[in-house]
């Protein structure tokens, strides 16, 4: 194997480990209806459907994700979307992630970019005790892509659309949610 496709290996490892951080911290960001500081939202699936969506975003701008001040607001973000008891230790979980992530793309050469996509359509409800939920994305993926820009145009060193069952580690791809009091939250189980 020549050097090149080691790193690009290297690079794409990184990031898939990332991913599959970020899952485990159970994909939950915060609700345009959330109270500022209280998290949460009014319904199972409207926690998932903005968790998802504000990944989405962020994943988008890479810009944001760069710079410290706003990462360290975006896991604040993120880290409401939890039960209040889970948020230290998703605080601590979505850091090391994107901090991860963030030093993985300073891996990439200069003619390198790397792009990942949250996509589904929509979530749905699949169970609800009244108190506990199980929301999944549907059609839930992240797209994966690495390119490099030479004098002979773009080329793709690596394209992958990795389902979110894989990532998430639930066969089923469903994300728990648990209510307390009026607001459900993502929760780690």
């Amino acid at each position: 194997m020549d050097c090149d496709v080691l790193r690009t290996t290297g690079r794409l490892l990184a990031v898939i480990a990332t991913l599959a951080a970020l899952a485990a911290c159970g994909f939950s960001t915060p609700a345009p209806d959330q109270a500022a500081q209280g998290g949460g939202g009014s319904s199972p699936e409207l926690v998932v459907q903005n968790f998802f969506e504000d990944l989405r975003l962020a994943l988008k701008d890479q810009q944001q994700l760069t710079n410290e001040t706003k990462r360290t607001q975006l896991v604040e973000r993120l880290a409401n979307y939890f039960a209040p008891n889970e948020r230290d230790d998703q605080r601590v979980a979505l850091s090391s992630a994107l901090d991860n992530f963030v030093n993985g793309l300073g891996k990439l050469d200069q003619n390198e970019n790397l792009t990942l996509e949250v996509r589904f359509d929509g979530v749905e409800k699949i169970s609800d005790t009244g108190d506990r939920a199980m929301v999944r994305p549907n059609k839930g993926s992240i797209y994966i892509l690495i390119t490099r820009t030479t004098n002979n145009g773009v080329f793709t060193l690596y394209e992958d659309d990795v389902p979110l069952t894989k990532i998430i580690g639930n066969p089923d791809g469903a994300v728990p949610v648990i209510r307390i009091g009026r607001s459900w939250f993502l929760t780690e189980g």
